[in-house]
Formats: C-alpha cells, sequence, structure tokens
C-alpha cells in the first residue's frame, strides 16, 4: 500500500504518513474490517461497492523514469489503475503498484499481452543505453590517453632541460586529443542513435498494438 500524495510504502495498519503526514483514506474502515476478510486490508479498503465484495489483483513493474507515462499507459490498456509509486533512490527509476479486478475476462490474453509489454519497455531501455554506452567508451579511452600525452609534454617542458620546445608540441597534441574526445561522443552518439532509433520506434508501434489488443479483449468481455 502506497501513500496517494507522495508515493511513499506504508505499512499494513499505517493511519499517517511518516513521510508526508497525510492522513490514509479509509484507515479507520480498514480497522473495523474482520481479521479474516479475504485479501486483507488491502484489498478491504474498497471491497464494498453497490452491496457487494469486489476483489482486486495487484501488479508491480519497476521502469525507468522516463518510460514512466509508457508504463502508466500500458498497464492502464491492460484493465489496472494506478494506486502508488515510488521513485528509487538509486538509478533512474520508478517502481509503479496497480490493481484491477479479479473479475476481468480474458485473464490468459491479457497475460500473455502484458509479458510482451513487459519485454518491450525492457527492450527499449536496454537500447535507449546502448546509444550512450558506445559513445562513452570511446570519448573516455581517447580522453585518457590524451591527458597522458599532455602530461607528457608538461613534463618535457617543466622538468627534463632542453625538451620546453617538444613539450610544448607533444602538450598541443594533448589538448587537442581532450577536445576530440567531446566531438567523438557526439559523433559516435549520432550514428548509434541513427542505427538504434528504428529499432526504438518498433518498440513503441508494438506497445500501440498491444494497448489496442488488450482493449479490445477488455471490450469484448
Amino acid at each position: 500500500m502506497y501513500c496517494r500524495h507522495c508515493g511513499n510504502r506504508l505499512e499494513e495498519d499505517a493511519a499517517f504518513c511518516e513521510k508526508c503526514g497525510k492522513p490514509i483514506e479509509g484507515a479507520a474502515e480498514r480497522a473495523a474490517i474482520p481479521a479474516g476478510c479475504p485479501g486483507g486490508a488491502a484489498e478491504a479498503e474498497s471491497a464494498w461497492a453497490g452491496g457487494g465484495y469486489q476483489s482486486y489483483e495487484y501488479a508491480r513493474t519497476t521502469v525507468e523514469s522516463d518510460l514512466s507515462q509508457v508504463a502508466i499507459d500500458c498497464y492502464g490498456s491492460l484493465g489496472y489503475e494506478l494506486t502508488g509509486q515510488q521513485v528509487g533512490a538509486v538509478g533512474n527509476q520508478t517502481t509503479f503498484s496497480f490493481r484491477r479486478s479479479r473479475k476481468v475476462r480474458g485473464k490468459a490474453q491479457l497475460a500473455k499481452i502484458q509479458r510482451v509489454m513487459d519485454d518491450a519497455l525492457a527492450s527499449i531501455s536496454r537500447l535507449g543505453s546502448e546509444k550512450t554506452r558506445a559513445a562513452t567508451v570511446r570519448a573516455s579511452v581517447l580522453g585518457i590517453a590524451a591527458a597522458l600525452v599532455l602530461g607528457a609534454g608538461m613534463c618535457c617542458s617543466m622538468v627534463w632541460d632542453g625538451l620546453m620546445a617538444i613539450g610544448v608540441v607533444v602538450g598541443i597534441v594533448g589538448i587537442a586529443g581532450c577536445v576530440g574526445a567531446y566531438f567523438l561522443y557526439r559523433k559516435t552518439y549520432a550514428r548509434e542513435s541513427a542505427r538504434l532509433n528504428p529499432k526504438i520506434e518498433e518498440l513503441y508501434d508494438l506497445l500501440a498494438t498491444q494497448c489496442e489488443e488488450a482493449q479490445a479483449i477488455l471490450r469484448a468481455g
């Protein structure tokens, strides 16, 4: 269970959020629910509607923050509603919590679509990282080598007598290499983006298709 105001994870019987201090909706009702209620307080907080008990099933997923809205849309098309979110303390990731009615039709088909969506989201994240990984490695190698050359030039100019002219030339080469590392990064990133962006777009198209199929299943039910 998560706070609707700040997304902080809550204890089962919490009446107030420890992080933001906001009161938890339905805390009094949950306190009055018998311990043997199926599904526990997490389901029972909105169990009674229209005179009948409603049970829910829950799901959680963790994605990069850049894909947050995409993940919410995908799970929404599967009949889930967002119940909470939590930004990770380390890394650029967000964890979402969802729920939907256990009486939803076409569960087997929806579960298959959900797996496809999860795989597509993971692939988009991986391909996005690949665009910067190659550029970072190449630029770092050139930058380190250029820094060593620059250091050698400084030694020639400041430590060894009679090598001032050579040191200046070597130092200029090192500086040029450091500057070139930046342009190498941009060039490599542009090349990797041109190679990977079509694959990423295909995955987004796949997600759109899966969302449409999920909605068709829900409407048919």
